[in-house]
């Protein structure tokens, strides 16, 4: 192999080396990266032409962020997590009370995961916004108005040119509702997660409570409003424009008190925590999908709700003589609206009811007295058959007989004051007007027990007076002492019951007792 050959190779394999190290090799990355382009274009126009499923939202890193306005009856902190009420501050006649104290999501949070933000705000309105994804908005519109019934707003805005499938999300309550200090100790059991529905049948709609973790079988085609709620205070969301999925409820700790004064250490308090689930929705290209609700959040006020939509009053429990209650908080209204004082008109509630039943308090008396003629006889005739129960029995009807006593009159009174005190009971306990009431002195708060006792104190002796003078003649010894103890038991039972409540109860034993004593002088007076 000669010289001039292998130069000539060497030349061509430089010259071949160069070409496709400037040339070819460039014009390949070109063509490469133009046919990477045309794909992406491809597959943009593909996705483009197929909904979007914003299956899955991405979780900001970002800081929470609270935002604070002020509402007609309360100030309100919302969270930029979800756009949910993190605090709701209520105006209370007592001072601010916080009714959302426990950590969670908030009240009304949608969607924590995202970040919104403030976007707009007026003297009773406030919205939010948050980027689901790219070309697609999400606002939320709190409007606050005076009656109480407020309205909830949601508003997914597509701005892409291809219809956009929104992912599954759900409305948050609770966990726990907060209360008053005098409810604090009770709130526990009173606390539960609730729904409203319209039962085939049935004129007005009933209240469900849900009594344990379970997935509600309910829909928004099977319920008005939904929310949590205890004695004083209700939280519900009513779907306008929009059927709801199904309701989701669980127990969730909130926080812990003593057991038997710290003897025992502590013990963990849960809360309701509720979860109404909004099922999956599509947003056509370039439109927009309202979801519009309203909302109560405030205090179960038997008269404002007797005013406002939606069976709000419905969440007032009355207990199982509702009727007689609701018309007892109906009459107490009309003497406070003549007297100005809550505690002067269930002093005249009680007076009205002893009205009522004074014929039957007479029967009983006069029972009584009977009972008291015959004792000599009774006492006779238990000496003469006391191992013989069926002969004693025998006797002691025909002694009956003989003077016209009817032994069980002297139990009716008790019989048909029962069920007005249970009545009454539910309708003084529930009853917010008397949060706040003062009566007299010591007594800033009917709804709340009395802070010296004096009331039911009193009330403990006006009964043992009472019960002293009234056990009838002849009465088994066992049963007598049980008379006897009951005024202390009563005192005892009515440490911690609502001063309106005690009030009505020590009103209705000295009426019942003067009454007893002026009849007691008469009907001896007239056996002389």
């Amino acid at each position: 192999m000669n010289r001039n050959f292998l130069l000539a190779a060497l030349f061509f394999l430089l010259l071949v080396t160069g070409y496709n190290q400037f040339v070819t090799i460039p014009r390949m990355q070109r063509e490469q990266k133009a046919a990477e382009q045309q794909l992406a274009a491809a597959q943009a126009e593909l996705e483009q032409a197929a909904p979007a499923v914003l299956s899955k939202v991405a979780a900001s890193s970002q800081p929470e962020e609270l935002i604070t306005f002020q509402s007609p009856t309360a100030k309100i902190t919302f969270t930029s997590k979800g756009a949910g009420i993190k605090t709701f501050l209520f105006d209370d006649v007592l001072g601010d009370l916080d009714l959302t104290p426990y950590q969670g999501e908030g009240y009304f949070a949608t969607l924590p995961q995202l970040d919104f933000a403030e976007s707009q705000r007026t003297q009773d309105s406030i919205t939010f916004s948050a980027d689901l994804a790219a070309g697609v908005e999400m606002l939320k519109t709190y409007r606050f108005n005076e009656n109480g019934i407020n309205n909830l707003t949601i508003t997914f805005n597509n701005k892409t040119g291809s219809e956009v499938t929104l992912p599954s999300f759900a409305f948050n309550f609770g966990p726990g509702l907060a209360t008053t200090k005098s409810e604090m100790s009770d709130n526990e059991r009173e606390s539960k997660a609730v729904y409203l529905t319209q039962e085939a049948g049935k004129k007005n709609p009933t209240l469900v409570k849900f009594t344990k973790t379970e997935d509600s079988p309910a829909s928004g085609k099977d319920w008005i409003w939904a929310g949590v709620q205890n004695r004083y205070f209700l939280s519900v969301l009513i779907p306008q424009n929009w059927t709801a999925g199904t309701l989701k409820t669980d127990k969730q700790p909130v926080t812990t008190r003593k057991r038997m004064w710290g003897l025992f250490g502590q013990t963990q308090v849960t809360g309701p925590q509720l979860l109404i689930n909004v099922p999956t929705q599509t947003v056509a290209a370039n439109s927009s999908l309202e979801m519009k609700s309203d909302f109560y959040f405030g205090p179960k006020d038997y008269q404002a709700f007797e005013k406002l939509p939606y069976h709000l009053g419905r969440s007032i429990e009355f207990g199982f003589f509702g009727a007689l209650g609701r018309l007892a908080r109906n009459v107490l209204e009309l003497f406070y609206s003549w007297t100005g004082n809550y505690g002067v008109a269930i002093i005249m509630l009680t007076v009205l009811l002893q009205l009522i039943l004074f014929k039957f308090t007479l029967m009983s008396l006069k029972s009584s007295a009977q009972m008291k003629k015959i004792q000599p006889e009774m006492k006779r005739l238990q000496e003469k058959y006391k191992n013989d129960n069926e002969a004693l029995n025998r006797e002691m009807v025909g002694l009956y007989q003989k003077y016209k006593i009817n032994p069980f009159s002297g139990c009716l009174p008790l019989l048909i004051q029962l069920p007005i005190f249970l009545a009454l009971f539910n309708a003084l306990r529930t009853s917010w007007s008397l949060h706040g009431a003062g009566f007299v002195w010591w007594i800033t708060d009917l709804s709340s027990k009395d802070p010296y006792y004096i009331l039911p104190i009193l009330m403990g002796g006006v009964m043992f007076f009472q019960q002293r003078s009234a056990i009838p003649a002849g009465m088994d010894p066992t049963q007598a002492a049980m008379f006897k103890y009951m005024p202390i038991i009563f005192t005892l039972l009515f440490m911690n019951f609502p001063s309106g409540l005690v009030l009505y109860w020590l009103t209705n034993s000295l009426i019942t007792f003067g009454v007893q004593t002026i009849a007691n002088k008469k009907i001896a007076q007239a056996n002389k």
